[in-house]
């Protein structure tokens, strides 16, 4: 027997202390004979015997009760060996990557894994727990009660070895208790072992588990393969010709000779088909170059396919995207008339629309321009002055995005009529401004007059409620902390890049935000200076200050440019990535499930804060190749160019690279019984016995007397 808290065993010492008070007690007294008490002695002395043995038991039962207490704090218990016979784990994992589709001894290697897994587990008793998972990158656990699953019909997939390991290894440590082993039927390619994951050094697979590596693969393949296919540009200006760049890599050792090879261009409305003949020398690449000429603008979608009979098809076509483009027309909105010129609220930003990417260098805006003079801008402004009575017609398919100048001096039609364009699609970035003033949000006191703001409020484009206007007073706002999932401002977070930090606004225009709105930007004392919300199908954007040199200096700093670029270009989707973006099949593709403010408790920094305000996402995965459309941008999906090579590697590889041990020659896993040890504690006993010795003690010190 051994005792948890041995420590406790020094209070059976406290036994002696009954065995003292017993003695103190005993009656020491003399005997005289009385005649006249010679019969009531007899009964006394009957008595007295019985007396003397209750004295006795209350002795012994005080004493046992002390001990009985000693032992039931120092916890005693015995040890139980414990063997693991007969609970067994066994994790089954299939390979599913591309190169399982090459041909196999009964149709592709992934039927030949699935028949070799389910003879994996026929070994095994019925109480044996079997789990079951496809790998590729990704693991897909198959349900539990699975017994002989089904080949998958596409296997597109890369081979990750390491995340199927660490799955396994997971699935492992939640069942201390059983006997495990791992069995991993797969083709062995060597382009498995890379990982992004995480290093392998850090897998901690335990040791204690065998694995039993059952080769599918084939001991020689040919294949030829597209490895890439690339545009000169992905966004190509209109007249510009358009070429892509295919790269055909031949992993066998024989030649291909007269390889067709066809390409497919098509914007939805034409298509465009060419076709070549092509020689691959044995473990050779070959390029070639495919010239579409001059295209219509839009988003072209091509399809490169090789017609050939090799041992995997999957990668024999491959997939890019480019876009051809014009500048893209904005409608700017001046609550002014033309007659203003340099003094006009749309100036400063209708020159930062029709600056060039490669000349930074002023616009002239002059009259006199004669449009001869070649520049390349990506965008086009179209100014309506609304004083000089101009017809506006607001289609977010002619102008993706507007620009409201001055948002308290629009009429109420015209942001009704925004509400319409922004619902439909279409973008609004609002500037805040001189029409903007305490008179005009509180005109309805008094005169039953709508103010512009109320207007914007009531149809949903105002990113919040708004206050009066505030001005600095000696130290001007500044731009003091940006949001981390910020795509529009992430540039201006690096310094190199422009500290916002520096730009200077004697006045703004307040704001209390909902949830819904996302602020992109903080001036210092906790208000909004950059919001975005969105509206139907359409986004808003808000600066809480002016466009023009009202509000502060921010006209003449060398960010004005790059700030209004920046925001335009995101709302028109031209930020980050673009319109065109490349993913590979299993790839994360996330959408924002959730757009709550955090906190705004931000310091007055300089330079400017990175905030994090990173909403929740969803995770999804692109599962197979293809062009996926969502509401930013067009995603082209392709296969990983590593399936396509076909070199194998040998199990004793993959075990030193990743501390695994492997099962015996034989093919059957050993599996060593493993003892444990299990503590059989008496304390609910002892527990039960002190009560028992409570109640006895209790009863017997009443009926005993001295």
């Amino acid at each position: 027997m051994s005792f948890i808290q041995a420590g406790f065993l020094m209070a059976c010492a406290a036994v002696a202390i009954p065995v003292i008070v017993h003695l103190l007690n005993r009656w020491q007294v003399r005997r005289i004979e009385l005649g006249t008490m010679r019969f009531l002695g007899e009964i006394i002395r009957d008595g007295a015997q019985k007396r003397k043995i209750r004295r006795w038991l209350l002795l012994a039962t005080r004493m046992a009760l002390i001990t009985l207490l000693a032992l039931l704090f120092a916890r005693p218990f015995l040890p139980q060996r414990t063997r693991r016979d007969g609970d067994r784990l066994r994790v089954v994992l299939i390979d599913r990557s591309a190169s399982m589709g090459m041909p196999g001894k009964s149709g592709r290697l992934v039927d030949d894994a699935v028949s070799a897994a389910a003879d994996s587990v026929l070994e095994l008793g019925e109480d044996a727990k079997i789990l079951w998972a496809w790998f590729d990158r990704q693991v897909e656990p198959m349900p539990e009660s699975t017994r002989r699953p089904s080949a998958p019909r596409a296997v597109v997939g890369d081979t990750n070895y390491l995340a199927a390991l660490a799955w396994a290894r997971d699935r492992i440590d939640a069942f201390p208790d059983a006997i495990a082993d791992v069995v991993m039927v797969t083709d062995l390619q060597q382009a498995g072992l890379a990982s992004e994951q995480l290093d392998d050094n850090t897998l901690g697979f335990p040791s204690d588990v065998p694995v039993r590596i059952v080769d599918v693969g084939r001991p020689a393949a040919n294949n030829l393969a597209i490895t890439s296919v690339s545009p000169s540009a992905t966004r190509l200006e209109l007249g510009e010709p358009v070429t892509i760049s295919a790269t055909l890599f031949n992993f066998g050792t024989l030649p291909f000779e007269e390889v067709p090879l066809s390409a497919l261009m098509t914007n939805g409305k034409r298509t465009i088909r060419l076709k070549k003949s092509l020689n691959v020398p044995g473990g050779q690449a070959e390029e070639v170059t495919l010239d579409f000429g001059e295209l219509e603008s839009g988003v072209w979608q091509a399809t490169v396919t090789l017609d050939v009979d090799d041992d995997l098809a999957s990668d024999n076509r491959r997939l890019t995207a480019l876009e051809v483009t014009q500048p893209i027309d904005v409608l700017v909105l001046d609550s002014g008339s033309a007659d203003d010129g340099y003094g006009a609220e749309s100036y400063y930003v209708t020159a930062a629309l029709l600056q060039s990417d490669n000349d930074i260098a002023s616009v002239d805006l002059d009259d006199d321009d004669d449009g001869d003079k070649e520049r390349r801008c990506r965008f086009g402004a179209d100014v309506i002055y609304l004083q000089d009575d101009a017809t506006i017609a607001l289609d977010h398919t002619r102008y993706p995005l507007a620009i409201v100048a001055d948002a308290a001096s629009q009429s109420a039609t015209l942001v009704q009529q925004l509400e319409v364009y922004v619902s439909a699609g279409g973008r609004l970035l609002a500037f805040a401004g001189d029409g903007v003033d305490g008179n005009s949000i509180n005109a309805s006191v008094g005169s039953g007059v709508t103010s512009a703001l109320e207007w914007w409020s009531q149809t949903g484009l105002a990113p919040g409620e708004f206050e009066l206007p505030q001005r600095s007073g000696v130290t001007p706002f500044r731009i003091v902390s940006l949001g981390v999932n910020t795509a529009m401002l992430a540039p201006f977070a690096d310094p190199q890049h422009g500290d916002l930090s520096r730009l200077a606004f004697h006045k703004l225009l307040p704001v209390t935000v909902p949830d819904s709105t996302r602020v992109l930007a903080w001036f210092d004392h906790e208000h909004p200076a950059v919001t975005e919300h969105s509206l139907g199908a359409g986004r808003v954007v808000w600066f809480m200050s002016s466009a023009d040199a009202s509000w502060g200096n921010w006209t003449t700093s060398p960010l004005y440019l790059p700030i209004i670029q920046q925001m335009v270009s995101d709302l028109l989707n031209l930020t980050g990535e673009g319109p065109i973006r490349f993913r590979h099949i299993g790839d994360t593709k996330q959408w924002i499930v959730s757009t709550k403010q955090p906190p705004k408790a931000v310091a007055s920094l300089s330079p400017v804060a990175y905030r994090d305000d990173a909403p929740p996402v969803q995770s999804l995965i692109f599962d197979q190749s293809g062009f996926e459309q969502s509401s930013e941008a067009l995603f082209v999906i392709n296969g990983s160019s590593r399936e396509s090579d076909p070199t194998r590697t040998d199990a004793s590889v993959m075990a030193q690279q990743y501390g695994l041990t492997l099962a015996d020659g034989a093919g059957e896993v050993t599996s060593t019984r493993v003892d444990g040890e299990k503590r059989h504690e008496y304390w609910p006993w002892l527990a039960a016995a002190v009560l028992v010795l409570l109640v006895a003690e209790f009863g017997l010190a009443n009926r005993t007397s001295a």
